[in-house]
């Protein structure tokens, strides 16, 4: 029989309505919590504490972070799917033992990524990685060695999935430490994380009644994005290299290479994310070359910059605003041009600012 069949209706509408108190009472006030660690995530300056020598780009491993809360009708379905998991059936201990009632997704960009953000969940002080159902990686044991991951139980998926799975748990929340929920975070590459969503959407995954062609070209599939991984992975740690061990003349070009450490010689970090951006705008102003860099950023512009911001904003420029300022600064005639020249940069900022905010909260809406 069915086991739909043997459901109380007025014991699942009551189940229901035990749900829908949780997720206001519990799970929206954590999700908010968890957006607000997710957004100072994706802040470059956050992890900036990983950054091995100042004339080293900051790491900045999130391409994108998200996280949604379980709809009532997939916790039903779930506690339907597993009885021996949740044996009570449709009882209010059931989803508070379910530890993916909040999903929070992180997709970095390299595999060298997947151990930085590791070491970050061991070491938060924001979030723990909860006892309860120890993390899992999904690959192969060897690649899971070489990502030093090997410390994580390792679990292979024959459809091909791949990614690090953690159960974790808000350190810091308004809600009491008692009723905390374990929320269950998925780490992947920008790569595993397409995979995931294109298996997804052809719906292979419902009751694994998948045709063995149909699994075997998921398998294929997902190595011939793993060798994508690996080898955008390898490029990443070259540069990485020879970003440590850059040497420049006045007349080299800037490249990605070399940026790290010029900028770094005038006391400006940059984060690896930015270092294209970066170049895209230094050479639109015709500032090509390392000695092009040196010129503009003199110790003077530098103080003034920082007293025109102090004075303007309250604060000091960052890094990034500190580059373009000084690209503006170009060519200025006298300091009183400089710093005409500073007030328009600081007043193009806020105007293009003010313009992202509104469409952030368009886009929330």
């Amino acid at each position: 029989m069915s086991p739909y069949r043997k459901t109380n209706p007025e014991a699942l509408t009551a189940f229901l309505d035990y749900y829908a108190a949780y997720v206001v009472e519990i799970l929206q006030p954590t999700q908010r919590e968890i957006k607000k660690i997710l957004s100072a995530w994706q802040e470059p300056t956050y992890w900036s504490k990983y950054q091995r020598t100042n004339d080293l780009p900051i790491p900045t491993p999130i391409r994108a972070a998200s996280s949604r809360i379980k709809r009532p009708e997939q916790v039903v379905d779930k506690i339907f799917r597993k009885p021996t998991k949740f044996p009570d059936g449709h009882v209010p201990h059931s989803f508070h033992t379910m530890y993916d009632t909040i999903g929070v997704r992180v997709v970095v960009y390299f595999l060298s990524h997947l151990p930085l953000i590791d070491r970050e969940l061991r070491n938060n002080d924001q979030v723990e990685i909860a006892e309860i159902d120890p993390p899992e990686v999904y690959m192969s044991a060897q690649q899971a060695r070489i990502l030093s991951l090997d410390h994580i139980d390792h679990k292979q998926k024959e459809s091909g999935y791949r990614s690090v799975h953690y159960n974790v748990r808000l350190k810091q929340s308004s809600i009491p430490e008692g009723q905390r929920p374990i929320f269950e975070l998925q780490v992947r590459t920008a790569s595993m994380d397409l995979w995931s969503q294109l298996e997804h959407h052809l719906g292979y995954k419902p009751l694994k009644r998948t045709r063995s062609v149909a699994k075997k070209q998921l398998r294929i599939l997902s190595q011939m994005l793993g060798a994508i991984d690996e080898n955008f992975n390898l490029l990443y740690e070259e540069l990485s290299r020879f970003q440590e061990e850059h040497s420049y003349a006045p007349n080299d070009p800037l490249t990605a290479e070399k940026l790290p450490g010029v900028l770094a010689e005038i006391g400006i970090s940059c984060a690896q994310r930015d270092i294209n951006n970066i170049l895209v705008f230094l050479y639109s102003r015709g500032i090509e070359v390392v000695q092009d860099v040196l010129d503009i950023a003199t110790p003077r512009r530098i103080e003034i910059i920082r007293n025109t911001y102090l004075s303007t904003l309250g604060r000091l420029p960052y890094n990034l605003e500190s580059i373009a300022t000084l690209a503006a600064m170009r060519g200025a005639a006298n300091e009183s041009e400089e710093i005409q020249r500073i007030k328009l940069q600081i007043a193009y900022r806020g105007a293009w600012d003010n313009i992202r905010q509104e469409f952030v909260h368009e886009q929330e809406d």
